[in-house]
């Protein structure tokens, strides 16, 4: 079922603009994105796959001539959720 609505994650992604979605094999997935739009990205797909938060593992440049920040990144994350702290 999980991976389900991941896969649904994925196909809305792709739907909704220039973002590459790449479920990887064991925790962590990564994302081709625009600059700056790594956390709202990361942590969409986690929700839309039944996660309530995104661990960045690391944002790059896909093409690493370019100056850092520029161009398209790939950011490699984790699905988390999140734990109840005992008060």
């Amino acid at each position: 079922m999980k991976s389900l609505t991941v896969m649904l994650a994925v196909c809305v992604l792709l739907a909704g603009g220039c973002t590459v979605v790449k479920i990887g094999k064991g925790d962590t997935n990564s994302i081709e994105h625009a600059p700056g739009a790594e956390k709202d990205l990361t942590s969409r797909a986690c929700r839309k796959a039944g996660n309530q938060n995104a661990e960045i593992i690391s944002t790059v440049n896909k093409d690493a001539s370019l100056p850092p920040g520029t161009g398209k990144q790939v950011t490699t994350f984790r699905c988390t959720t999140r734990t109840q702290t005992p008060t």
